[in-house]
């Protein structure tokens, strides 16, 4: 960035140490060291910028709400800067304001690619889905190499026969141009629009291409996933006193194995006055985390050292943090819901912290639930999703951790079925509220209506009434999924 202040030279100085307080895990240092760049160039908007993409990097996400809400209505002569603060506010959850920033990004520059690319991304977000495809294809005239832009087209719609990209897709995929993410990310457009069009074979033929190639570019073991699920259900083996808990029943957590409907949950529970959407929070992990380091004065080294920590950890202050760590975004009505599937992981660790807490896990169909999962292409969670194999192993594990937590804790767990669901939407959120402990309001079923941004996977999809169209739509590709099924019922585990 471009420094207009007296010492160039030490600004840079205290960036680069910030980064490397940032890699090391020294939050206050990096913060400081962030202050301190700026404080030799106080009206530099970079160095302003750069501050609050510190704090967040950090989730100290309320100090970076207050840091950026003057910069909103600024305009700066560099784009750039307009996308980097669109970016921050994203992150945040402030996407109606982070919109308004690529705007502006746009207004200033027009041939930018990823200026309509991070448009398109706060329009899906908001619901604006036509809008979005129109600043795809923005930035597809730019850029038609833009694999990333052309993928996220692709999932916007349901394709028909007289409108779709498949003779583009295809084209793109002969170019030897594209990098080995572009052919990954052109595979997975090209699979979804062929099972609109309801050309299974092909569709799976792109799937298993797209898929075979990320798994290549990836580092990932699921042993050590298996064994982490293991290592967990070993030491939370009984429930702990809830008197030691942090008593607050604000939260809800919303979790199982991603593609099950918890965005679905999310939104019909969010229409309701006393609920708020928080989204998928890291928060319970890092304040986890961040209370064993703290503890241990850094000690902890390792994954396996870390969970056997967090057994010992004091479990009111935990419930505390975490409820600490959600505001601003959280405590404006009665309950806020966290989103997060992993928090599947932390069951033992949330009835601990916060025994009042409601927890709803997604119950789908085995196989649907697998199907759907390997043919989502994630950005960086789930890495066991891209080989059915690993899948198979992976869901098995999960299924067997859940077993263990309803039985430690045999009545703290909702179970929602995503089929009962979809067949009995009325009935089935009636029940939901039941449990909640909410009175019945008609907006639930309406929650299609509900203007909140949605960033999850199912972006779209929200924005529709319930529908049963995906139930069962994995034996569109049975054969192929042969040895899934298989893997599965071995497994004890039933597919129908």
């Amino acid at each position: 960035m471009q420094l207009t202040g007296a010492f160039p030279g030490y600004v840079n100085g205290w960036l680069m140490l910030c980064r490397i307080h940032l890699r090391a895990g020294n939050s206050d240092s990096a913060v400081e060291a962030a202050k301190r760049a700026l404080d030799l160039d106080p009206e530099h908007a970079g160095l302003k910028i750069h501050y609050c993409e510190t704090l967040t990097a950090l989730q100290r996400l309320s100090e970076a709400r207050a840091w950026v809400a003057p910069l909103l209505d600024k305009s700066f002569a560099d784009p750039y800067l307009h996308d980097r603060l669109g970016r921050q506010l994203a992150i945040l959850d402030m996407h109606r304001q982070a919109l308004a920033q690529y705007k502006k990004a746009i207004s200033l520059n027009g041939r930018e690619p990823g200026f309509f690319y991070n448009l398109a991304t706060a329009q899906r977000f908001l619901g604006e889905i036509e809008s979005a495809e129109a600043s795809l294809d923005c930035a597809l005239e730019v850029n038609p190499l833009d694999s990333e832009a052309q993928a996220m087209r692709s999932s916007l719609r349901k394709q028909s026969a007289q409108d779709n990209h498949v003779a583009e897709l295809k084209s793109l995929l002969a170019n030897p141009k594209l990098a080995p993410q572009g052919v990954t990310q052109i595979c997975y457009g090209l699979a979804k629009e062929l099972e609109d069009l309801g050309e299974y074979q092909a569709a799976f033929s792109y799937l298993k291409q797209g898929a075979d190639n990320r798994r290549q570019h990836m580092r990932y073991d699921v042993r050590n996933d298996l064994q982490t699920m293991g290592q967990i259900a070993s030491i939370f083996s009984k429930a702990t006193n809830p008197a030691h808990g942090c008593q607050s029943a604000e939260p809800v957590f919303i979790l199982g194995m991603p593609r099950t409907g918890t965005t679905l949950a999310e939104r019909i529970l969010a229409s309701h006055s006393r609920v708020t959407a928080a989204g998928e929070l890291s928060n319970f992990g890092a304040e986890m985390t961040r209370l064993v380091h703290e503890t241990s004065g850094g000690r902890v080294k390792t994954k396996a050292a870390l969970i056997e920590a967090s057994a010992q950890l004091n479990f009111k202050k935990l419930g505390e943090a975490y409820i600490e760590s959600t505001r601003p975004v959280s405590g404006q009505t009665a309950h806020f819901i966290d989103k997060l599937p992993f928090n599947y992981l932390y069951i033992g660790l949330i009835r601990a912290a916060l025994p009042n807490a409601k927890i709803i896990n997604l119950v789908r169909n085995p196989m649907d639930t697998c199907f759907s999962v390997y043919k989502q292409l994630f950005r960086d969670a789930y890495p066991f999703s891209y080989n059915l194999d690993e899948l198979a192993e992976y869901y098995i594990s999960y299924r067997r951790l859940m077993k263990h937590w309803r039985q430690v804790f045999p009545a703290a767990i909702y179970e929602l079925h995503y089929e009962k669901l979809t067949e009995n939407p009325s009935g089935e959120t009636e029940r939901l509220l039941d449990y909640m402990g909410l009175e019945w309001e008609e907006q639930c079923l309406e929650f299609y209506k509900n203007e909140e941004a949605s960033t999850t996977a199912s972006a779209s999809q929200v924005r529709k009434p319930v529908y049963s169209s995906s139930v069962g739509k994995w034996k569109h590709y049975e054969t192929q999924l042969a040895p899934l099924a298989e893997r599965l019922q071995a497994a004890g585990i039933a597919i129908d």
